[in-house]
């Protein structure tokens, strides 16, 4: 009997032993699953942090490349406000503010180049030609706007669709915000029309134009460059020092501020 009794305290020894082995087997589990999620979080809390570091970094760095090129763009306007292209795909700047000054009772242009007008002008007056006098100067975008609308109206008077109205009148006539006279840099000269190239104002401009910082802005050469058909009367003010370089070179505005700013 008492053999029976000591077996069995042996058995329930040994039962309990194991149990207490297999709950430290499960504590053990516990506590090292417990370390590699806290080991996991670090991990992915450094690899956030990182990232956002890099993020951080990445868009100091943007906003570094978009400041100089808003400070390029600013001294562009700013420095080189004679040479702001606008045509049928660059629009002029919004607000962009242009200082006139009056030529005559109806005409304006550009203060920055008036002067420089005049004075071509009364050069070609000394010379003995006096054929020569301003159609058109700085206009309006509203006026610009008027006259694109009803140059449409004409086409359309003629046969055209609207569609191919208005293709024709590009070819002639730029939008508003598009046109150079928006600008207040552009003059038309006489009766704005081809017979003009046959003038001797036309013939002295092209000798002479680049001298007082004028151009031919819409050459025959260059129409599939600049869209726009041929304008004998049509002259933009870029400045002497640029209007003598693109004279030398037979660069359109174009083609120059293309070769300036590569």
């Amino acid at each position: 009997m008492q053999q029976e009794i000591d077996r069995k305290k042996i058995v329930r020894r040994v039962i309990l032993v194991l149990l207490i082995i297999l709950l430290l087997i499960l504590i053990k589990r516990v506590i090292f699953r417990k370390i590699e999620n806290e080991s996991e979080l670090t991990s992915s809390s450094q690899t956030n942090i990182l990232g956002q570091n890099e993020n951080a970094n990445k868009n100091e760095l943007d906003n570094k490349i978009i400041d100089k090129i808003t400070v390029v763009m600013k001294n562009e306007v700013e420095l080189d406000w004679n040479l702001l292209l606008v045509n049928t795909n660059n629009k002029m700047p919004d607000n962009y503010d242009i200082p006139l000054e009056n030529i005559d009772q109806h005409r304006s242009f550009d203060k920055r180049a008036v002067q420089y007008l005049t004075q071509m002008i009364s050069a070609i007056r000394n010379v003995g030609i006096s054929n020569i006098w301003i159609q058109s100067a700085y206009r309006t975008p509203e006026d610009q706007q008027k006259l694109f609308e009803d140059q449409v109206q004409a086409y359309i008077y003629q046969g055209y669709n609207e569609k191919t109205a208005r293709e024709l009148t590009e070819r002639m006539i730029n939008k508003p915000w598009h046109s150079e006279h928006n600008l207040g840099l552009a003059v038309d000269f006489n009766y704005v029309n081809r017979e003009f190239e046959n003038t001797a104002a036309f013939q002295w401009l092209q000798e002479n134009a680049q001298d007082y910082g004028f151009i031919l802005r819409y050459a025959e050469e260059k129409e599939d460059i600049t869209k726009v058909s041929y304008e004998p009367w049509h002259w933009r003010y870029v400045g002497e020092e640029h209007a003598k370089k693109m004279k030398s070179q037979n660069l359109c505005l174009e083609e120059y501020i293309e070769q300036i700013t590569k």
